[in-house]
């Protein structure tokens, strides 16, 4: 009796590498339309997009301000309100609304500091995670990384600074 020949799958092997080449595509499909990896080249969203983590946040998952930074959140699914104090600490102001496509801890990444403002999930929330240290490597055999976060961070110096007129005008006008 002939022996059958042996079975030789293609992409990838076994059927969870099917999945995981699957699932890299979507992650490149999907960062290639977020803002800050938007220029970024197919190879660079590839490497990207196989460092990044799932992570699931509950409704009312909170972030404080303050605490240390990890990595960059990037939503998939749901939306986060990005708050700070004002005052005496008892009313917040709302900075952003964030939702599908927008990213929040990109501050933390490139400095290192703790939490600029508090950020809580609205609604149960899907996002990616890429953990700093990743970052800074991707950053290093990727450097227009660098260059692509610089509008996200121009954006947030000015609207910082609108933040900022507004509340001394507010502050001005009371005295």
């Amino acid at each position: 009796m002939a022996q059958e020949p042996p079975v030789q799958e293609t992409g990838g092997g076994s059927p969870d590498a099917v999945l995981a080449a699957q699932d890299i595509r979507q992650r490149v499909s999907f960062l290639g339309q977020v803002e800050i990896f938007q220029h970024l080249s197919k190879a660079t969203l590839e490497r990207l997009a196989s460092r990044v983590r799932s992570v699931s946040l509950v409704d009312g998952h909170i972030f404080e301000e303050n605490e240390p930074t990890d990595g960059l959140y990037i939503i998939t699914s749901g939306m986060v309100r990005v708050t700070k104090p004002a005052g005496t600490g008892e009313v917040e102001v709302d900075l952003a609304t964030l939702i599908r496509g927008d990213f929040f801890g990109e501050i933390g990444l490139i400095d290192g500091l703790p939490r600029s403002a508090k950020v809580t999930a609205m609604e149960p929330t899907e996002c990616y995670f890429l953990p700093r240290p990743v970052f800074l490597t991707a950053l290093r055999e990727s450097p227009e990384i660098a260059l692509a976060l610089l509008p996200a961070l121009t954006r947030m110096v000015r609207s910082a600074d609108v933040i900022a007129q507004t509340l001394l005008s507010m502050f001005l006008k009371e005295k």
